[in-house]
């Protein structure tokens, strides 16, 4: 018995000691709160009351500072960074080819960048394809154009014929002539 209440002496010791530190990043913060309440008779629901977490989140990080002492608690490096096809550099060196260019320039189809001509430039130059569509039109978004679907016109509407008929309809629409049957 004088074991277990030494160990759980040195366990809250030891967390008094991390929780003090500065290098703290705020959830790290809240799991070593909650595991000092706990070991000073805290209740589960108690501790997630004051943390507003989870008592399920707290059993796990109880579990885990039992395992892996301290370092359980902690935030663990992220394993692999993003994987970023093209770097910054090689972007902004896009950037500027297409800033400066339209696509006819440059051999493309088209008199706009669109995903499809941007896709075909990136292979040229750097022999790199995406996956996905999306990715073209955010390295457009990235170059200072918004991707906008082309939309068709019809070239034997009468532009005076419309502006007539909207005048007559806000006339009748004034003055409540104009029903609506279902």
């Amino acid at each position: 018995m004088p074991d277990k209440l030494q160990k759980k002496k040195k366990q809250i010791s030891i967390l008094e000691k991390s929780i003090k530190s500065d290098k703290l990043k705020n959830n790290e913060y809240v799991r070593i709160q909650a595991v000092l309440l706990n070991l000073k008779g805290f209740t589960h629901k108690q501790i997630s009351k004051i943390t507003l977490k989870s008592a399920d989140a707290l059993e796990k990080w109880v579990t885990k500072f039992n395992k892996q002492g301290i370092q359980g608690l902690k935030n663990k490096p992220l394993s692999k960074p993003r994987n970023y096809k093209l770097n910054w550099e090689q972007k902004n060196e896009i950037k500027k080819i297409v800033v400066k260019n339209i696509p006819e320039q440059l051999s493309f189809q088209g008199e706009f960048w669109n995903p499809h001509s941007l896709k075909q430039l990136i292979k040229k130059q750097f022999n790199v394809t995406y996956k996905t569509r999306k990715a073209y039109t955010e390295l457009l978004k990235y170059c200072g154009f918004s991707y906008q679907k082309v939309e068709y016109k019809d070239s034997r509407e009468d532009k005076e014929y419309k502006k007539h008929m909207k005048l007559r309809l806000q006339k009748k629409l004034k003055k409540g002539v104009l029903r609506m049957y279902w």
